[in-house]
């Protein structure tokens, strides 16, 4: 990767390498404070659509202003034969809005996209436009495998209709049995969709009519933070994550935080989860107002019979107020079913009002190797409890997060003392440990110093000692 950066505004000198051809030039990294306007992207366009460049793949060239007229003719080298070899790229700023999206996508709906694999339209001041254009071009495209729209809330639940309805009319006129075939990850986060999108993305991925089950090449991680998708939005989700007569899921990873979903869209997503699921690996829905009764309800896909549902790798239920309840339902129903091969293995509890017997419950639990309990208020009390749990270390917790508990400074080094205990044979495998927002003095740093010579492989993160603070506020350099 070659960075257009330095002490000189001007990209002459790296157009002058793609001109050449350079063979380390592979991707094109252009940074906001370097000029790449309508000069430097005309000249670009030209050079690729002449040939003389084999090696160039990529293109990350975001932040700048360029007209809709230099945007065409970038999309047109792009589109061209001579242009096939470019695989990502990402150009324009705020300012692009749906003109200059129109006249990058011009030429390129005319090949179905091309070659691209990646498209960045993140933060480009899209709307319903312009998200239709994106739609109709790389709808069917059989290369594209990821599409950034992040940041663009012009588009809206309308907007989104908009592009899936056009993928999916693109689909019907060339006879192609797909939409976004290839799609493995697709960011529609902070752009306003909401349940109308969300049942148009089913419909675009599924296909409406009976048996019209779409053949894709992978599975998709779709990343749907901050939008006002609310319950009925997750009912339209269940149909991606598992449906009758598919064996399956459509999505591999879901990205939900913030978006209003509650304890009814959980419920959704959970009866999901406990059906034909397949590959369905990671689920975020953390800050969604979720309470006990949501916890409860995930809490059941372990309990169920059917196998996929055990595939769920990753759990992040941080910023809900899920409370001890349910966080000891979700303990109960993964210490019972400990005997099947359920693979939960990263769980985020931090900020969910745990409290101290919640995390010792969710601590036994054998099978998970990574736990956030970050900002419980578990404090002293509860860190010495946990202590107990940590004796030698743990056989199976990989990293443990108590950072930002408000725990004393004896309380953590009761936590690094019972580490430091090695067992005959030891069966440690904690390599992190984070202690952040915990007080931390000398008798922290003291322990730490023992903690690095019995066990050199465990990595502590802390907050920095007063007494580092206090030096490098002395010596500022």
């Amino acid at each position: 990767m070659v960075w257009g950066s330095g002490g000189f505004k001007s990209c002459n000198a790296l157009l002058d390498r793609v001109e050449r051809n350079d063979p380390l030039l592979v991707d094109l990294v252009i940074l906001p404070m370097k000029t790449f306007g309508d000069d430097e992207v005309q000249r670009l366009s030209s050079i690729l659509s002449s040939g003389v460049n084999t090696h160039l793949k990529s293109i990350s060239a975001s932040g700048h202003s360029v007209s809709a007229v230099a945007l065409s003719s970038l999309g047109s080298a792009l589109a061209s034969k001579n242009g096939r070899n470019i695989r990502h790229v990402a150009v324009g700023g705020n300012d692009m809005k749906d003109e200059g999206v129109i006249a990058f996508c011009g030429p390129l709906l005319q090949v179905h996209g091309g070659s691209l694999e990646s498209v960045d339209f993140t933060f480009k001041g899209i709307t319903r436009s312009g998200a239709e254009i994106i739609g109709r071009t790389f709808g069917i495209s059989g290369n594209l495998r990821r599409l950034d729209l992040y940041r663009n809330p012009g588009i809206g639940d309308q907007g989104f209709v908009a592009l899936c309805e056009a993928a999916t009319r693109s689909r019907v006129e060339v006879d192609n049995s797909s939409c976004f075939q290839s799609l493995e990850h697709l960011d529609i986060s902070d752009c306003g969709v909401g349940s109308d999108g969300l049942a148009s993305l089913a419909s675009c991925l599924i296909g409406k009519e009976e048996g019209d089950v779409m053949k894709r090449s992978g599975l998709l991680e779709l990343q749907a933070s901050r939008n006002p998708i609310g319950k009925n939005g997750c009912l339209h989700l269940k149909n991606l994550i598992s449906q009758d007569g598919r064996c399956g899921s459509m999505i591999r990873s879901l990205s939900l935080q913030k978006c209003c979903i509650g304890d009814e869209g959980v419920f959704y997503l959970a009866e999901a989860l406990q059906g034909s699921c397949k590959g369905f690996k990671e689920l975020d829905v953390s800050d969604n107002g979720i309470s006990q009764v949501g916890a409860k309800h995930l809490a059941k896909i372990w309990n169920c019979d059917f196998f996929y549902a055990h595939d769920v790798a990753k759990l992040i239920l941080a910023t809900n107020p899920i409370g001890y309840d349910g966080v000891e339902s979700l303990a109960k129903s993964l210490s019972e079913n400990n005997d099947r091969q359920y693979i939960l293995k990263e769980l985020d509890l931090s900020d969910t009002d745990c409290g101290m017997n919640g995390a010792l419950a969710i601590l036994k639990c054998p099978k998970i190797k990574s736990l956030r309990l970050f900002n419980n208020n578990l404090s002293s009390a509860g860190f010495e409890a946990i202590a107990g749990l940590l004796v030698g270390g743990h056989p199976t917790l990989q990293h443990l997060d108590l950072g930002g508990n408000r725990a004393s400074e004896s309380a953590v080094v009761a936590i690094l003392n019972v580490i430091m205990v090695k067992h005959e044979p030891d069966d440690n495998v904690l390599n992190t440990l984070e202690i952040g927002g915990n007080d931390a003095g000398e008798l922290v740093e003291s322990a730490l110093e023992k903690l690095k010579e019995i066990r050199p492989e465990l990595d502590v993160a802390k907050d920095r000692s007063n007494t580092e603070q206090t030096y490098d506020s002395a010596n500022p350099n």
